[in-house]
């Protein structure tokens, strides 16, 4: 019995000294929370509850690493900023007239793309219309060409007016291919024109390409132009009716040419010759006769009556 009662005796001493031993390690446990808790800031339930949890490693490895390098790119702009703002002062004044200046940019900013996107539908409404317009001009461009033909039949089935139309025409052509001997003869100097009344005029490029009479050319020019006149006639009539002869009849006034009008005509004539060109004259002026050689002399007899004498 005294052996039972000196082991629980001895159990009770050693859980006594147990039970202190653990008092004091859980004392001394809490102390360590409570300073950890104290100088950390961190929750002991907080720390309590995540210690309890299962924690993934790699999503907080991974976490961790994302937290770092923003840490990272914070520390950057926090030292630039630093480095931007050294020796500077805030300036709370001048901070809100910066705020207000801001505010007042943001607002014309938004006035101006109103009036912007009103521009911009104004200069689509003005495209549209100025496109319309061009249309509707080219509508009425036709619509009044074809009034000027119609007027045009009109006119000319009115009367004689076909007729004088016609005859307009061809009396253009004739005037454009007499032009291509004219304004060679008169080298380069004189054209000939029609005007609306058909009446022929003379364009002078010595005289800044005036327009003037042909009555007031002198005695040679107007044989000139007499002269690509016809030609252009006798080439006009052996186009249209086929004929090959290339032989014509000239008679023409040339007693009332001085000698430099004549040396001008006979010029002309010689250059027919290089044309291959027939050209009857029929002239009283001996000067005429003496420049050619082949003619037929008509004599008037008073016994025989008129006589035909060759040269040639």
């Amino acid at each position: 019995m005294r052996k039972i009662t000196g082991e629980l005796t001895g159990s009770i001493t050693t859980g006594k000294s147990n039970l202190e031993t653990l008092t004091r390690l859980l004392k001394e446990t809490a102390d360590n929370l409570f300073d950890l808790e104290k100088n950390s800031g961190i929750d002991i339930l907080t720390a309590t509850t995540l210690l309890a949890s299962q924690l993934n490693v790699p999503a907080s490895r991974n976490s961790l690493q994302q937290f770092q390098l923003k840490l990272h790119t914070a520390t950057q702009l926090l030292e630039e900023s630093e480095k931007n703002t050294a020796g500077k002062t805030y300036d709370a004044t001048l901070h809100d007239q910066l705020l207000q200046e801001l505010t007042a940019c943001s607002s014309l900013i938004e006035q101006q793309q109103q009036q912007s996107a009103t521009l911009s539908a104004s200069i689509n409404q003005a495209k549209q219309q100025v496109e319309q317009r061009i249309l509707l001009t080219q509508e009425l461009n036709t619509v009044q060409l074809r009034g000027e033909d119609i007027s045009t039949l009109k006119n000319l089935f009115k009367a004689s007016g076909f007729v004088n139309y016609v005859s307009s025409v061809h009396l253009q052509q004739l005037c454009n291919a007499a032009n291509d001997r004219f304004y060679k003869l008169t080298r380069q100097k004189l054209r000939l024109e029609v005007s609306e009344s058909n009446n022929f005029l003379v364009r002078d490029f010595m005289n800044n390409g005036q327009l003037r009479s042909v009555k007031t050319l002198s005695g040679g020019q107007k044989f000139q132009a007499a002269l690509s006149l016809a030609l252009a006639l006798a080439d006009s009539i052996q186009i249209h009716s086929q004929s090959k002869q290339n032989f014509f009849f000239l008679d023409e006034g040339f007693g009332s040419l001085d000698s430099d009008s004549l040396d001008m005509v006979f010029e002309t004539l010689r250059s027919l010759r290089k044309e291959n060109r027939i050209v009857g004259i029929i002239s009283h002026v001996k000067e005429m006769q003496q420049e050619i050689d082949t003619c037929l002399t008509i004599v008037n007899d008073e016994e025989k009556g008129s006589e035909i004498v060759a040269n040639w």
